[in-house]
């Protein structure tokens, strides 16, 4: 009873001791400040501001008028009429509108043709050819979906003026045209906008990117110097990697605490993204998730003989984490192996679940899945993590003997 009773009080000091250590290099070391606070916060705030104004509009586009009609300037002007496109020149000449694009000018060429309106009123198929911008996605959407609608408005106009024309009613006519009403709901994402679906993924992945430079920063220093040891002196025991690692995570997690009412009370507040979630079911999401990359960060930054060695980590994974977590490609287009990676990176999870809870108004519930998944990969980061610390404090010792 005395032995557990003595191990219960030397895991207790081994605990606290563990988070002021950590806090003491957090708060000591300037680039690791740095990093808490200018991608946590300042990163957050400026892809925000970035994409404040969520939904692209008036795309600057040339048109070919190469008919001059009554008729097409009917088409420009319905082309001009939404929020959509604008029609920055009209030209006669393809030649001259090439000019203007590869200038910048317009992000996208729009031809009318020739006999244009002749061929429309004796019922001959009109084709109007359009050019966009396709290294921009949202220019080129933009672009061909407005230019689509509006094709389509053109033509149930023409019809239904030739049926009212053999004596159809108005009503009739529009009946005759469309005798299946569409309906169309936005879910979740009502305006379409892009900062609405990207600033809450990005939320989350910048929780990995933080942690991961910060730990890496810490421990890369601490096997520089080989003092991972004498700050955490009860390594070496049996048993002793367990209040370390659990000191270290609370103190990241409690950080978070902090950081996170900053990011999605005030940055979403004031850039008017949707929040449909309480904080604290966002707290109680975010501790496997904080845990699980804690954890992680020390199993990768073992490896680091060098705080430098951190940084360029980070830049040469950043990307493939990334892409991995669905940010910018769905993950169900990758391929088995690629989603056999992608599952075994906390931010994949977290992303996922973090987007339910804000976004999607999900119950805890129904984040379950992501939330056990977290909880397995902080167990299996855990035990990675407490086999290398004590590999590098065995590592540690031999090579002070040898010296």
């Amino acid at each position: 009873m005395k032995k557990i009773i003595k191990s219960y009080h030397r895991s207790k000091i081994s605990f606290w001791n563990s988070i002021n250590t950590e806090w003491n290099a957090i708060k000591n070391d300037k680039a690791i400040i740095g990093v808490f606070l200018s991608i946590a916060l300042l990163i957050l705030v400026a892809y925000t501001f970035v994409y404040s104004n969520q939904v692209v509009e008036k795309v600057p586009v040339g048109i070919v008028n190469q008919d001059a009609s009554k008729l097409s300037r009917d088409y420009i002007a319905m082309l001009n009429s939404g929020d959509g496109l604008k029609a920055n020149a009209i030209y006669s000449d393809l030649q001259d509108a090439k000019v203007a694009y590869y200038e910048n000018e317009i992000k996208g060429i729009i031809i009318i043709p020739h006999d244009f309106e002749k061929n429309i009123k004796s019922g001959k198929q009109v084709t109007i050819t359009t050019f966009s911008d396709a290294s921009n996605m949202l220019f080129y959407k933009k672009v061909l979906g407005t230019v689509t609608t509006i094709n389509g408005y053109f033509n149930v106009g023409i019809i239904i003026k030739k049926d009212i024309s053999k004596g159809m009613s108005y009503k009739q006519a529009v009946e005759n045209y469309t005798p299946i009403k569409s309906v169309s709901n936005s879910l979740f994402n009502i305006s379409g906008g892009y900062a609405t679906y990207l600033i809450p993924m990005l939320t989350a992945l910048i929780i990995q990117l933080v942690l991961l430079m910060g730990i890496g920063l810490i421990n890369g220093t601490r096997n520089e110097d080989r003092s991972m040891k004498s700050h955490f002196p009860r390594l070496a025991h049996k048993g002793g990697t367990i209040p370390v690692l659990l000191g270290k995570a609370i103190l990241y997690t409690f950080l978070y605490l902090i950081i996170i009412p900053i990011q999605i009370g005030i940055i979403y507040t004031l850039f008017s993204i949707p929040i449909r979630s309480s904080l604290i079911t966002v707290y109680i999401f975010i501790i496997p998730y904080v845990f699980s990359v804690v954890f992680l960060g020390i199993v990768i930054s073992s490896f680091f003989k060098r705080r430098e060695d951190s940084l360029l980590f980070i830049v040469l994974t950043s990307i493939p984490s990334l892409m991995l977590s669905g940010l910018s490609f769905p993950s169900e287009g990758f391929s088995k192996f690629y989603q056999i990676i992608a599952q075994l990176i906390p931010s994949t999870h977290g992303i996922e679940g973090f987007v339910k809870l804000t976004q999607m108004k999900a119950s805890f519930i129904e984040i379950s899945t992501e939330w056990y998944k977290l909880w397995g990969l902080t167990l299996l980061y855990f035990i990675m993590a407490s086999f290398l610390l004590k590999l590098k404090v065995k590592k540690t010792d031999v090579k002070l003997i040898k010296d």
